[in-house]
């Protein structure tokens, strides 16, 4: 990626700009791309970009067809300012962060497990060791916001009577929304109790399963409450089948000695 990246940074460099930083991003730089992955760059800076103009979009989708050729894909680049994100890392690291709402990822983009993980191209006023610095190792923080915000609603659902009469009546828009959405809260606790950034954006299961403290067996278990081979006949087993994770999640936190300190 590195001839791509020299590609990609002659752009860049036209803008004043002041500081700045081009990095490689997305699955690249977290060790989970496959052959169906793309390239995704990050430009930092101290000003905002300038509306590049036609011209400037024109030279970027030149770059961008030139390797598309070589069987490269090039996602469109990601800009920032140095502020945002030294804001945003302000926040997360206060017990404040929220996943930013985006159309291409359905659990919300977790900018902390993007900037521990990138692999800067340029960086020659260390911006993104400054934030990564301050990002290893994983902070406590983190991890008891992290854990206060999705354990309680694992307690809420596992004993809810709404739950249990969805999955008699088989109302399965319903449990299939559920299901997703407390696997969702699950892995997120676990990635908190091992102290590992959650991507959100793909590749969960490839991660929790390098998980050093979890319930045994956790992806197949994942893998078989989310698609239940029976349909509506299996929602039962489904439901149980997420109860016992809840039920092991819970004992995780628990003997990982975070109970008191993380209200669990």
């Amino acid at each position: 990626m590195t001839a791509a990246a020299d590609d990609a940074l002659r752009l860049f460099k036209h803008y004043d700009t002041g500081r700045f930083a081009l990095t490689l991003s997305g699955s690249m730089s977290k060790g989970t791309s496959d052959e169906l992955s793309d390239t995704d760059f990050r430009f930092y800076s101290d000003t905002p970009r300038p509306d590049p103009g036609p011209e400037w979009d024109a030279d970027w989708q030149a770059v961008r067809r030139r390797w598309a050729e070589k069987g490269v894909v090039l996602d469109e680049p990601w800009f920032r300012t140095v502020a945002e994100v030294d804001a945003v890392v302000d926040s997360w690291l206060g017990g404040h962060g929220t996943p930013d709402d985006l159309v291409w990822t359905v659990w919300g983009y977790h900018p902390l497990a993007d900037l521990a993980c990138q692999i800067p191209v340029h960086d020659p006023d260390g911006l993104v060791s400054r934030w990564r610095d301050r990002l290893e190792p994983y902070p406590d923080t983190v991890r008891h916001a992290t854990i206060q915000k999705f354990l309680p609603a694992l307690r809420y659902w596992r004993d809810d009577y709404h739950y249990r009469n969805k999955v008699e009546r088989a109302d399965l828009t319903f449990l299939s929304s559920l299901t997703a959405k407390l696997i969702h809260h699950i892995l997120q606790v676990l990635a908190a109790v091992n102290r590992v950034y959650y991507p959100g954006d793909g590749n969960n299961l490839r991660q929790a399963a390098a998980f050093h403290t979890a319930p045994e067996q956790l992806v197949s278990r994942i893998a078989a409450v989310l698609y239940p081979p029976g349909g509506s006949a299996d929602v039962r087993a489904q439901r149980n089948g997420v109860i016992a994770l809840i039920d092991e999640t819970i004992a995780v936190v628990k003997n990982s000695a975070l109970d008191e300190e993380d209200g669990a």
